[in-house]
């Protein structure tokens, strides 16, 4: 009975210090000692919920997804009926013509989320939106863009730049959708 719970003791605080250095390695797993330890720590923390990055621990914690999308105004011969408009969905653009994410938009940020698990849904969910809120459009052009979030090292290394300027776009989907019932092509 003893070797039994003997037994349980040291399993139990082998797992423990395990999940403690899951829990370290995780937030920072880009790191050198991360991608070395990674096949240890990964698939477990992928199954019990302990895969959050450095990120996670920020203001900001998921990747910024968004729409790029260009509203477009053509008559029957292709030519321009007025100036396409140009957008960033759920994003509002600062000064410096940048796209801003505003965290108080959280359904949309969802949204986006949702959006690239098929891309199909730009055409079937966004496109019909899109040319609602724009009447008279004649077609709308998407980019579902992903914002990588730099490694915690790399953050570090470059203190000066802000971790927008470190991050790099991503363009994962595009799609275009005609608002008068014509065909549907993706890009």
């Amino acid at each position: 009975m003893k070797k039994v719970k003997l037994l349980f003791k040291t399993l139990l605080s082998l797992w423990i210090v395990y999940n403690i250095f899951v829990m370290l390695v995780m937030p920072n797993v880009g790191a050198y000692f991360g991608r070395v330890t990674a096949n240890v720590v990964t698939p477990y923390a992928n199954t019990v919920g302990l895969n959050a990055g450095w990120n996670f621990f920020s203001p900001e914690p998921a990747h910024p997804m968004y729409l790029k999308y260009t509203i477009n105004y053509l008559d029957a011969e292709g030519e321009e009926l007025k100036e396409p408009v140009y957008g960033f969905f759920p994003l509002e653009i600062a000064k410096d013509n940048r796209p801003l994410p505003n965290i108080t938009r959280k359904r949309e940020w969802a949204l986006m989320r949702y959006m690239v698990l098929d891309p199909k849904r730009l055409r079937v969910l966004m496109g019909p939106w899109f040319c609602r809120q724009y009447p008279g459009a004649t077609s709308v052009d998407m980019e579902h863009v992903i914002e990588t979030i730099p490694f915690l090292d790399q953050a570090v290394r470059f203190r000066e730049d802000s971790v927008s300027d470190l991050s790099k776009e991503v363009q994962y989907i595009r799609e275009s959708y005609s608002c008068t019932g014509g065909d549907e092509e993706s890009l």
